[in-house]
């Protein structure tokens, strides 16, 4: 164990605020996930961060022992509560009143009267009945991002298009990657949940999420070097290479402007859940998805229905939660097999090998002799997951390496001690995935993409690899989220390539260096362009 003396006059087991100021460009020009990385390696599973968020004005501990982090998650949850930031405010602007936002000491809502009305649809067999329907929707939107079909939005003039949802380049050499995911994404999420109908609200939702993004990152950026700037100076003599990055003061830069955008930002994305609950409610009966679901089952143990305002919120909440988390892990997730061609090469043969994703060469076979062949599509969708092990071992290593949500935290209810550090009530203990699973005690070699890690059984802590959190708040959307990677992924694999595109890429196979942006969720920090290029029949 290693505690960060924050005033210096400790016995030195880690550095004073003085010596914290060489983390300073790091906390300003790259992520706070890399430093929270650096305290780890340095001070130990249990490390006091210093007080450098205005907002976090008790103890705050990081913890990267998986004991530990099973014990906050799982053990005794209801010896912490839910986290209260600024960040975390910014979110459930969004989310609230939500099953992404609602924990058991909600003020605005039961999160376990929600849990029992909204989870049927998030169970693993309801979203493993969607397999095919999902392979389809991917197949089509491919189709547009391979094809450049033209008078289609995504290979139009991007002018056209606001630039979180521009999915082709002004050059067309390529797609950029992360919208065509978000794309995609929001299109499954309609399959698994919305329905169709949030089609016609693709583009500014996927501009609205971007926004807020944006937004929300850039708030967190002026509060800390606002406070940092305004604060440090009186105990440490800054050098004036740090004052030009922080600026004097930063914190004047939260206008009523910022405040504007976020407001209309969050107003689209209220728009739009309105328009899609309001379908619902003028023909209930019609809509065969989650929402319509929702809307017309009653709690078993009260009889009361969900309020069509608080469907709203959910819809809003899983924009975030289930949109934007998934279209970075897709992402990600290319982003690694465009440089593999070898484990594309596996997953295509995997993918081949199934049913649903069997080329023309079959159709002579007799396999599908005693079958109808057509949109009902003849495949359950347990089956086929299970018949592409290999593509899911993709998906768990790619959220190894980039886990959607890299940190989270919860405030101490109950006096607690972790290696022999005592933590107040009111204090904050945070932890991170994206460091936890990149400890080479865990994992070999730990920054290399092996899918290979996950086969058979490994001797590791349950709470080494969590990138769904884990316990009673685990991640609802886990069984959905496996579920419509891993069957994009074999259907990507099965019928295209993924190579790297653009002007300056002289090796499709060989992707540029990509940092990372922990801002809301875990998403690369730059475009990444790629081709989908169609395989031959």
């Amino acid at each position: 164990m290693s505690i960060l003396n924050r005033g210096g006059n400790g016995d030195g087991t880690g550095p004073t605020l003085t010596e914290l100021v060489e983390f300073l460009p790091a906390l300003v020009n790259d992520d706070p996930i890399t430093v929270a990385e650096i305290l780890r390696e340095r001070y130990g599973d249990v490390v006091a961060v210093p007080p450098l968020h205005p907002a976090l004005d008790s103890e705050v501990y990081l913890l990267s022992n998986p004991d530990d982090i099973q014990y906050v998650l799982q053990s005794h949850p209801s010896s912490f509560r839910a986290l209260d930031v600024p960040g975390s405010r910014d979110f459930s602007r969004v989310v609230r009143n939500s099953i992404v936002s609602l924990h058991s000491d909600s003020e605005e809502g039961s999160w376990t009267q929600r849990l029992r009305l909204v989870s049927p649809e998030f169970a693993e067999d309801a979203a493993q009945d969607h397999v095919p329907e999902l392979a389809e929707t991917t197949l089509a939107t491919l189709g547009e991002f391979a094809d450049g079909m033209p008078g289609q939005v995504s290979a139009g003039d991007p002018s056209t298009v606001p630039d979180g949802a521009r999915v082709w380049t002004p050059e067309s050499e390529g797609v950029r990657l992360l919208p065509a995911m978000r794309r995609l994404t929001l299109r499954l999420l309609g399959v698994s949940l919305f329905g169709q109908d949030m089609r016609a609200h693709e583009v500014e939702v996927i501009q609205a999420v971007h926004t807020l993004r944006s937004l929300f990152k850039r708030r967190q950026l002026h509060l800390v070097t606002s406070y940092m700037t305004r604060q440090l100076p009186d105990q440490v003599p800054l050098p004036g290479w740090v004052h030009r990055p922080l600026g004097v003061d930063p914190h004047i830069r939260l206008t009523g402007r910022h405040e504007r955008r976020t407001t209309e930002a969050v107003e689209t994305l209220a728009a739009a859940a309105d328009d899609v609950v309001a379908r619902r409610e003028r023909t209930p009966l019609v809509f065969d998805d989650a929402l319509g679901a929702w809307l017309r089952r009653r709690d078993p143990v009260t009889g009361e229905h969900v309020p069509p305002e608080a469907l709203r919120q959910e819809v809003m909440g899983l924009l975030i939660a289930g949109h934007a988390t998934m279209s970075a892990g897709l992402t990600w997730a290319c982003y690694l097999l465009a440089s593999r061609p070898d484990v594309q090469e596996r997953i295509h043969e995997e993918a081949r090998e199934t049913t649903l994703l069997a080329g023309t060469d079959t159709l002579g076979d007799g396999r599908f002799e005693s079958q109808s062949v057509g949109a009902c599509h003849p495949v359950e969708g347990a089956a086929f997951l299970e018949s592409v092990p290999y593509t899911e071992r993709v998906w768990k290593e790619t959220l190894r390496l980039y886990p959607a949500l890299p940190i989270f935290g919860r405030t101490v209810a109950d006096p607690v001690e972790f290696d022999g550090t005592e933590l107040e009530a009111g204090s904050h203990v945070l932890t991170s995935p994206y460091v936890v699973h990149r400890d080479e005690r865990w994992f070999e070699d730990p920054e290399t993409f092996d899918p290979s890690r996950f086969e058979g059984e490994r001797d590791r802590p349950p709470f080494a690899y969590f990138p769904f959190s884990g316990g009673r708040h685990a991640c609802l959307g886990e069984a959905i989220a496996t579920t419509e990677a891993t069957t994009v992924l074999a259907t990507m694999l099965a019928t295209h390539r993924i190579e790297f595109a653009g002007p300056d890429v002289e090796d499709p196979h060989e992707g540029p260096d990509v940092g990372i942006d922990s801002a809301i969720n875990l998403q690369p920090d730059r475009d990444i362009i790629v081709r989908f290029v169609p395989r031959e029949t």
